[in-house]
């Protein structure tokens, strides 16, 4: 007696597959990772030490890592960043997830609240593009020393981001 199984080419099999599923999602989060990272642009030179001029630097990379970010899930649906003056602050927000950055200009430090990343951080003076350091982090506590660069930052928030499924077109009989 032949079993009848199904058609693995068939897109009403690959779109219940929850392998097939899986291997989507972390195909389009590789994707918008790639996406992020190409924003970043070139390293600017700066004075680290100044971490008003730092965290400008800072937010225009979010920006226009958000920008292209945002051009593949459509501006509806992306991440939203807002950059406010006087003091300098930053401000991003996707889906119900929320982070913001807000300078304190006289310890030359930028306080983050949001996503599980609250504490004090510095700008790293070694680095090349503006990256933060977690002061709040005793030394022996995961994740002490890692650098939050502007597209980390971006992939951290976004990090449940699907692209949105390819169109099918229906292609009429092929002639030749």
């Amino acid at each position: 007696m032949l079993s009848c199984m199904s058609d693995p080419m068939d897109p009403e099999f690959t779109a219940t597959n929850p392998i097939v599923a899986a291997a989507s999602r972390i195909r389009a989060r590789r994707e918008l990772g790639a996406a992020i990272d190409s924003a970043s642009g070139a390293p600017v030179e700066r004075e680290p030490e100044d971490a008003q001029e730092s965290l400008r630097l800072f937010a225009d990379r979010v920006s226009a890592g958000a920008k292209r970010l945002n051009s593949i899930l459509g501006a509806h649906n992306g991440v939203k960043v807002v950059v406010l003056e006087r003091p300098l602050r930053l401000r991003l927000r996707f889906r119900q997830e929320r982070v913001a950055l807000a300078l304190d200009d006289v310890h030359q430090l930028v306080r983050i609240a949001g996503l599980g990343l609250d504490g004090d951080y510095q700008f790293d003076p070694s680095a090349q593009e503006p990256a933060l350091i977690n002061l709040s982090i005793v030394s022996t506590e995961q994740g002490y020393g890692e650098r939050l660069t502007a597209s980390s930052l971006l992939k951290r928030i976004a990090q449940d981001a699907e692209l949105p499924p390819p169109q099918r077109t229906s292609l009429g009989p092929l002639s030749f």
